[in-house]
């Protein structure tokens, strides 16, 4: 559930906290590491939602829900003890009913991952068309969960708050609007090919859903999206594929650095980009070396830890160490 901690995202946000300072100072060479994904990123369309009713996409709640789709698809596992959980745990404090609800939503994303098969790497990602929309609005409603739990409050625009105490799963799915659903079947269709090479060379067992790391508990629980062996992927769904902010650069240096113990040997990192199809990742001294890193990653991992334990600078002993 949620911690005290500040969460990795707010720290990024913020462009004058400790972490995000520490991070501009050790990786300033953001436009490089820009630069390199652009041109490493296959040229390719980009999937777009099109709304027919003049209604802006939940552009955050889509791509978290395509990530949800994604994770299945390498490991037909559903996560209880990670961010969906806790939003139903939050949510059931409002209403039982929420609760019950986020609980059998659940209970059906698992059935369904099971009985399809859906991280089996003989057959494609994309199932039949029927299939595909019964999962879309599932993950779907799994991110509006997850928003309650990252958020801390149930949005008021959300099927969530809408009489609250007699929604049923039922109710839920209907709700997730049409052009949304629609969406998600397509992006997935995206993955049959971005996702091709890490379902051939994994497996399930390969596979870590939501990781978090050892300085998790210093950034209010900081969860990644998954590891596939040694390479650790952020999923990203936004409608323009070059766009890289800082915050999103620094968000995946984040998670590298808070694995302050190497437990997950990791060796390379990147994104996926949902929307195009297109995976790019580089080895770890690759990614640090274009950040123009003066220090080696052991050694940034000591700091990250000094600085968050502390709430402030990195402490001269680890910093000459």
């Amino acid at each position: 559930m949620k911690s005290t901690a500040m969460s990795l995202s707010s720290h990024l946000a913020d462009k004058h906290s400790p972490l995000r300072q520490f991070l501009s100072d050790e990786l300033p060479d953001v436009p490089a590491l820009r630069a390199a994904y652009r041109h490493a990123r296959p040229t390719a369309s980009v999937t777009l939602p099109r709304q027919t009713d003049g209604t802006r996409p939940a552009w955050h709640t889509i791509g978290a829900a395509i990530d949800h789709r994604i994770r299945l698809s390498l490991q037909a596992t559903v996560l209880r003890n990670r961010s969906v959980g806790y939003g139903i745990q939050l949510a059931g404090k409002h209403s039982s009913t929420l609760y019950n609800t986020g609980t059998a939503l659940l209970d059906e994303l698992q059935r369904q991952a099971t009985a399809q098969q859906l991280d089996d790497r003989t057959r494609p990602v994309h199932r039949t068309q029927q299939t595909e929309d019964h999962l879309a609005r599932l993950c779907y409603a799994a991110a509006l969960f997850e928003e309650v739990y990252r958020s801390g409050r149930i949005w008021p625009s959300t099927p969530l708050a809408h009489n609250p105490d007699s929604l049923t799963l039922q109710k839920l799915l209907k709700a997730v609007p049409d052009t949304a659903a629609i969406d998600l079947v397509l992006l997935t269709t995206r993955a049959d090919t971005g996702l091709a090479e890490i379902r051939r060379r994994t497996q399930p067992a390969d596979i870590v859903l939501a990781p978090t790391f050892t300085g998790s508990t210093d950034v209010d629980g900081a969860d990644a999206d998954w590891i596939a062996k040694d390479l650790l992927i952020d999923v990203k769904a936004t409608k323009d594929p070059d766009a890289l902010p800082a915050s999103t650069i620094y968000q995946l240096a984040g998670y590298l650095l808070l694995d302050y113990n190497d437990n997950y040997r990791l060796n390379e990192a990147g994104w996926y980009h949902a929307r195009t199809g297109t995976l790019v990742s580089w080895p770890l001294n690759t990614f640090f070396t274009l950040l123009n890193a003066r220090r080696p990653i052991s050694q940034l991992r000591g700091l990250t830890r000094s600085l968050l334990a502390s709430s402030g600078a990195p402490s001269e002993s680890t910093e000459t160490s």
